[in-house]
């Protein structure tokens, strides 16, 4: 076989599911010899930042950054290429619904979704950050990866109920330089990452994900939204979490984990996503059984048949791509 392949791979662009951030994001067939076809998705970078230079490093550096985190739990990149100049990367295809989607829907009829599921997205999601954390290059050094915007926004379910962490576009690792600078949703930011960006550890990712793990648990935001936003700030530096919004038959174990993962100081939250994950599964799983990607896809069908019934055809399903373009209050600080 040769060293080097040609290939005459197409994409067909089937219709533009989201704009913002930096790029917009495109559902896409791709198609390949003999008839072959593969649903994907398309991130493009948005043609006003395509001669900005740290926007097309920070874009091309997501892409390099994830494509070798292989994870069930983590949106898939396949491809980072240019065309005419354009810069784009393939992702893998969500088709599915966001956790804040769902918790929202969830708000609007009044209804909770039950602790058991919002635990087993929580470990799913510590397992993948567990994983990206751990993650060494090919000399064996830590590639110190953190995610730096972990949010329901950027929390995928897909059909068969397997949640999925995407957008790592503003994540930080060894092996990029560290400008100081650092972005993230105000309403899931952790302490640290709005007093010393440049410091931060996977502690950071932990609160995070804490933060949506009230909000799963509550239906509510653990800080008060509607203030202005040096107030907010002064919440989070402050570690102020409104504890009441959690609904009072909550169990006080499962409190307990809850307030560790929001810990003020790094330190005192769980040493690792690793050890949290197995802390939440050992909450769900100690009686020899607990929720499954299949409770959970099966309960989604249950309270949102129109969007999960079993066989929709494609054209009526509401399909979510990989790439959080909400922007939910986002800091961007530069401490230069």
């Amino acid at each position: 076989m040769k060293n080097r392949l040609k290939s005459y791979t197409q994409y067909e662009i089937i219709k533009v599911i989201a704009s913002g951030g930096m790029g917009t994001v495109a559902k896409a067939k791709l198609k390949g010899v003999e008839g072959f076809e593969k649903i994907v998705a398309i991130k493009t970078l948005l043609s006003r930042y395509a001669g900005d230079e740290a926007f097309v490093q920070r874009f091309v550096l997501e892409a390099k950054l994830v494509a070798n985190l292989v994870h069930e739990n983590i949106v898939q990149v396949y491809q980072l290429d240019r065309v005419n100049g354009e810069y784009f990367f393939v992702l893998e295809f969500v088709d599915g619904i966001s956790l804040y989607d769902m918790v929202e829907f969830h708000r609007a009829i009044k209804k909770q979704l039950p602790p058991p599921l919002a635990v087993f997205i929580a470990s799913r999601a510590a397992r993948a950050l567990a994983y990206a954390h751990s993650r060494r290059d090919a000399q064996g050094n830590p590639l110190n990866i953190i995610h730096c915007d972990i949010c329901p926004h950027n929390i995928l379910i897909n059909q068969e109920g397997v949640p999925k962490i995407t957008d790592f576009g503003i994540a930080k690792a060894a092996t990029m330089q560290d400008s100081g600078q650092v972005s993230g949703k105000l309403a899931f930011m952790s302490p640290e990452q709005c007093t010393a960006p440049e410091h931060l550890t996977a502690a950071s990712d932990i609160y995070s994900l804490g933060v949506v793990l009230f909000y799963m648990l509550s239906n509510h935001y653990s800080r008060d939204m509607r203030t202005s936003r040096e107030e907010l700030l002064q919440q989070i530096r402050s570690n102020y979490v409104n504890y009441d919004l959690l609904p009072a038959d909550l169990p006080q174990e499962l409190l307990e984990i809850l307030k560790k993962m929001l810990a003020h100081r790094p330190e005192d939250r769980y040493s690792s996503c690793a050890d949290l994950a197995r802390v939440l599964e050992y909450y769900i799983y100690r009686d020899g059984y607990g929720p499954t990607v299949v409770t959970l896809a099966e309960y989604m069908r249950s309270v949102m048949p129109g969007r999960f019934a079993e066989a929709l055809p494609d054209s009526d399903k509401t399909e979510l791509l990989p790439g959080s373009f909400f922007e939910d209050r986002t800091l961007v600080l530069d401490r230069k």
